[in-house]
């Protein structure tokens, strides 16, 4: 059985999408967001802690960023970040703050808008470098899934959650261009029109094979090297039954 002995850090179930909004108009930036220990959320203005004295931002719903009366200034890349002892995880979209023309109406978040949760992701197959997932797909949105995305964890690799793969449109993908002897967990996101699922359970921890794998105590390494030093030669096979032949060989170092 294969245990982390660290938490995975903090998960974020629905972060802030991308957003085109009128002048003097308000804004509402979700962020909600799960761990063990539950995290603390905070937010980011490309990059800097904005929140100060300014009365028209607040902190709603545990974690969401609600901006009244907005000014083109608020026009920038907003990031959630959620903290905890066993790590850190963000989530950025960019609000655009216009005059009214060709901005959009913010319309009240409904989460059944969005695809339901995948189910949790099997592991079939394991190489150095890859793990292949399989997964089922949730209860359905108000429009249908268009594809999924791939988050890992690796307490070697990152204190945070990494998105591994993009735009995948079936139930059983391969996951590359991971560490060798590595331990991963998995999560799926469904993806539709209205935005991203909450991610589904966590993988069982998932170990990726080493880069020279021992079978049954056997180096495949030293024994590559003694052979390299010895000639093999194949007798002749003897034909005992209509289904069985008897092979033999003999072995000799190279002078």
């Amino acid at each position: 059985i294969l245990v982390l002995t660290d938490r995975p850090p903090p998960i974020i179930l629905q972060g802030p999408a991308n957003q085109t909004l009128a002048v003097d108009g308000t804004a509402l930036l979700k962020c909600k967001a799960t761990g063990e220990p539950m995290p603390v959320i905070s937010w980011l203005k490309e990059g800097f802690n904005f929140m100060g004295r300014d009365t028209r931002l607040s902190i709603v719903d545990q974690g969401s960023l609600q901006i009244k009366s907005l000014k083109a200034a608020d026009s920038g890349t907003y990031t959630c970040v959620a903290t905890s002892s066993s790590g850190e995880t963000n989530w950025s979209s960019v609000l655009e703050v216009t005059e009214s023309a060709g901005a959009t109406v913010s319309k009240n978040f409904d989460i059944n808008d969005l695809p339901g949760p995948p189910s949790k992701p099997q592991v079939t197959d394991v190489s150095k470098n890859s793990v292949t997932l399989s997964w089922q797909p949730g209860t359905p949105g108000v429009l249908p899934v268009t594809s999924y995305i791939i988050e890992a964890f690796s307490q070697s690799v990152s204190n945070s959650w990494q998105t591994v793969a993009n735009h995948v449109k079936t139930t059983l993908y391969t996951v590359k261009g991971l560490r060798p002897n590595t331990i991963y967990l998995f999560m799926v996101r469904a993806i539709n029109a209205e935005g991203l699922s909450d991610p589904s359970p966590m993988s069982d921890p998932v170990r990726t094979q080493d880069i020279s794998p021992t079978v049954q105590g056997v180096d495949h390494r030293q024994v590559q090297k003694e052979l390299g030093d010895v000639i093999v030669r194949l007798h002749n096979p003897v034909v005992l039954s209509p289904t069985t032949i008897q092979v033999s060989w003999a072995v000799r170092p190279i002078n």
